[in-house]
């Protein structure tokens, strides 16, 4: 009988002893993963750094604002890794917690089989001679230690496990807030990539995004076989009026030449200042004629602001072989066309 408890004992401490080895590995892995998170965490912050520092020194230059969009994007998507990673973590540890309980359990069960052991060596110590019955008491007592290590042990695997837990609800709320930190980080992205298209003056595309915007409308309307019109205005007089009236009022009638061409052109047209006095606008399903009309609009809506102004237009319908310069090109020829017989 003794036998036999000292073998479920020796069994179940090496049970005891692989749970330990399989937790400790997890214990490793738990702690790769926190330093991963740390390192995400300070590239995270670098790349706001960054981003921050470019605002601050770039102010409303278009350089400094798209630079700084890449940066939040950068550490946008570092923080969406980062939460993916904090939530795996988080599951580990509570896994961990629970292979930590099953040590507990497995130890409490050793300290149990150790106690019957004691018990029964106890009572077997009755009938021994003296020689025995001091043997019994020294094996009782090294089987009591060994218990009461085992309880000792046990208990602090539950408060390990305990800890695993509340670790792992920490790495949930932190991944809950990388991901909040995430969607901030998109956003403002969003929010810097649009300025940086838009021109401050006019509010109109810049010339870099309404050209990517340009060839999308061309590649719409090729693949649905529709008409496309671009348009070439030129702004009439505005270094006369920047020369006499000065730079203010150049920048007035720029504005209220964009303004005008937003309010005769319909919502999903194009509008982009192409050069310091020249604007290029596209039309989609709509003719010639059509475009013809609705520019005559604009130069009347123009020419009732305060200050009045006038424009000059050429447009261009889409052919199969344009590039977005060519069909420009033709729309400014179309433009000068008409200047010349003016």
């Amino acid at each position: 009988m003794a036998w036999d408890s000292d073998q479920r004992a020796s069994v179940s401490d090496q049970t005891a002893s692989d749970s330990d080895q399989t937790v400790s590995d997890s214990d490793q892995t738990d702690s790769d993963s926190d330093q991963t998170a740390s390192d995400g965490d300070q590239r995270a912050s670098e790349e706001d750094q960054a981003a921050s520092d470019l605002e601050a020194l770039g102010g409303g230059d278009l350089h400094a604002r798209e630079t700084g969009s890449v940066h939040r994007e950068h550490a946008m998507h570092m923080r969406q890794d980062q939460s993916h990673a904090r939530l795996r973590t988080g599951v580990s540890r509570e896994i961990t917690g629970d292979e930590r309980d099953q040590v507990a359990s497995q130890r409490d069960q050793v300290a149990q089989i150790r106690d019957a052991r004691e018990t029964a060596r106890d009572r077997s110590g009755v009938s021994l001679g003296s020689a025995g019955q001091q043997e019994g008491a020294l094996s009782r007592a090294r089987d009591g230690q060994r218990a009461a290590d085992d309880r000792t042990r046990a208990a602090a695997d539950r408060a390990r496990a305990a800890d695993d837990r509340a670790r792992a609800a920490d790495e949930r709320a932190e991944s809950a807030r990388e991901r909040a930190l995430a969607a901030r980080d998109r956003a403002q992205a969003a929010i810097d990539r649009a300025a940086s298209e838009v021109d401050e003056l006019t509010h109109v595309r810049r010339r870099g995004a309404g050209m990517k915007q340009l060839q999308r409308e061309m590649d719409r309307a090729r693949r649905t076989h529709a008409e496309l019109v671009v348009t070439f205005v030129d702004v009439d007089g505005l270094k006369k009026v920047n020369d006499t009236e000065g730079h203010l009022a150049g920048d007035s009638l720029l504005l209220a030449v964009a303004d005008s061409l937003r309010a005769c052109l319909r919502s999903y047209d194009l509008v982009m200042r192409y050069g310091g006095d020249e604007f290029v606008c596209a039309l989609p399903n709509a003719n010639v004629g059509r475009v013809r009309q609705r520019f005559f609009d604009v130069s009347n809506t123009l020419a009732s602001c305060p200050g009045g102004g006038s424009i000059s237009v050429g447009f261009a319908e889409l052919d199969d072989s344009d590039s977005p310069e060519d069909l420009i090109h033709r729309a400014d020829a179309d433009l000068l066309t008409h200047r010349r017989r003016s």
